[in-house]
C-alpha cells in the first residue's frame, strides 16, 4: 500500500495553481479524425494506452497486471481511460480498487469526488487511505458537507503516516497537513526534513507551497530562491517560482524563471506552453516559438490551439494552414472563435 500511496501523490506533492490552458482544452476531440495526424511515436503511444485500457478491464488477467495498467493510465487521461478507472474502482479486488484510485488522479475534483468519495468508507484500509490522499488536496475547494465527510478519513490517514518514520511518509504527512490547512504542523515537518536533507526538491516545494496556501507569496519566493542555490538544476523550482512571481505581479521575473525551467527541462511541453504565455508581452517571436515547441513535443490539440491562436492574433503567414490542421480535430465553433480574433 505504501508504494501506491506515494505514487498517488508523487506528481502533486507541490500543489501549485496552474495557469489556465486555452478554452479548447475543455473541448472534446474527435479521436477518429485526429488519428491520421499522429506521428509514429504518438501512434505507438496510443496503441500502448489502449492496451492498458483493455488489460485493466480484462478479468482474465492477473490482478497485479490489471492494477499496473490502471496506474499507468494516470499519465494518460482520456474517455477510455476514465471508463477503465471507473470500473476498476468497483472491482472486487482491493488491489485493483487502490490502483484505480491512482488512475483517477488527473481528473477534475468534481469528477473524482463522485467516483472516490464512496471509497472513504471502503472495507479495505489501503483503499480508504488512497482515496483520502487523492481527495484531501482539494479540501479548500470542498463545501462544508464534503469537508465533514473527510474528517474521519483524514484522521485515519494522519494516524497511519505518523507511524511511519521514512522520509517519503513524513513528506506526505506534511502535505496532508498543508492540504488540510493545518499549516503550523506542515511547516514543522518540512523544516525538520530540510534539516537532514536539502537535496530533495519536493521538500522545498512543499514548504514554499505551505506559505503560498497562507497567502504569503513573498516568503514562498524566498524559499524557492534558497532551494535554487541548493539545487540549481531542478527545473520544477523555477517553474514554481514563475507561478509565484505571477501572483506577485512580477511578470518579467516570472518570464525569466519559466524560461530557465524550459532550459533545464527541454522536453516538458507544459513549461514551453507557459513560457509562451509569459513571454508574449515581452517578445512575440519567442512566445510563438515556445508554443510551436510545446506542440512539437506533445502533439496535443490544446497545444495546437495555442499555436493557431498566436498565429491568428499576429497575422502569421501560417495562420490559415494552422487553422486547417486544427479543423481536423476541433469543432467548427473553435475555429470560428479563432478566426474572430484576426486583426
Amino acid at each position: 500500500m505504501q508504494k501506491s500511496l506515494i505514487a498517488l501523490v508523487l506528481s502533486a506533492s507541490f500543489a501549485l495553481p496552474m495557469l489556465a490552458m486555452p478554452s479548447y482544452a475543455e473541448t472534446k476531440v474527435d479521436q477518429t479524425s485526429s488519428k491520421n495526424q499522429l506521428t509514429p511515436v504518438q501512434q505507438r503511444q496510443a496503441k500502448q494506452i489502449q492496451q492498458w485500457v483493455m488489460t485493466a478491464q480484462d478479468h482474465r488477467q492477473d490482478d497485479e497486471k490489471r492494477a499496473e495498467a490502471l496506474r499507468q493510465l494516470a499519465r494518460y487521461p482520456n474517455q477510455n481511460s476514465l471508463v477503465a478507472v471507473a470500473r476498476g474502482l468497483q472491482d472486487d479486488n482491493p488491489q485493483v480498487r487502490e490502483a484505480a484510485v491512482v488512475g483517477a488522479e488527473p481528473y477534475q475534483f468534481a469528477h473524482r469526488w463522485r467516483l472516490l468519495s464512496v471509497l472513504l468508507q471502503d472495507s479495505d484500509q489501503h483503499v480508504r487511505l488512497a482515496a483520502t490522499t487523492n481527495l484531501i488536496r482539494n479540501y479548500g475547494e470542498m463545501d462544508v458537507e464534503q469537508q465533514a465527510l473527510m474528517e474521519a478519513a483524514t484522521t485515519e490517514l494522519i494516524k497511519y503516516l505518523k507511524g511511519k518514520a521514512d522520509q517519503s511518509s513524513q513528506l506526505l504527512l506534511a502535505d496532508i497537513y498543508r492540504w488540510h490547512q493545518e499549516f503550523d504542523e506542515a511547516h514543522h515537518i518540512y523544516n525538520t526534513l530540510l534539516d537532514s536533507d536539502k537535496q530533495n526538491p519536493q521538500i522545498w516545494l512543499g514548504l514554499a507551497d505551505n506559505y503560498r496556501a497562507q497567502g504569503d507569496d513573498q516568503q514562498a519566493n524566498k524559499v524557492l530562491e534558497q532551494a535554487q542555490k541548493a539545487l540549481p538544476d531542478e527545473a520544477n523550482l523555477f517553474y514554481s517560482q514563475a507561478l509565484t512571481l505571477v501572483r506577485l505581479d512580477e511578470k518579467k521575473q516570472a518570464a525569466d524563471a519559466i524560461r530557465k525551467a524550459t532550459q533545464l527541462s527541454p522536453d516538458n511541453s507544459y513549461f514551453w506552453y507557459l513560457n509562451g504565455v509569459l513571454q508574449e508581452v515581452f517578445n512575440v517571436d519567442e512566445a510563438t516559438t515556445s508554443f510551436e515547441k510545446a506542440y512539437e513535443i506533445s502533439g496535443a490539440p490544446e497545444q495546437l490551439y495555442a499555436v493557431c491562436d498566436i498565429y491568428v492574433r499576429y497575422g502569421h503567414l501560417k495562420a490559415d494552414a494552422c487553422l486547417e490542421s486544427l479543423g481536423k480535430v476541433a469543432p467548427a465553433f473553435v475555429i470560428d472563435e479563432l478566426k474572430s480574433k484576426r486583426g
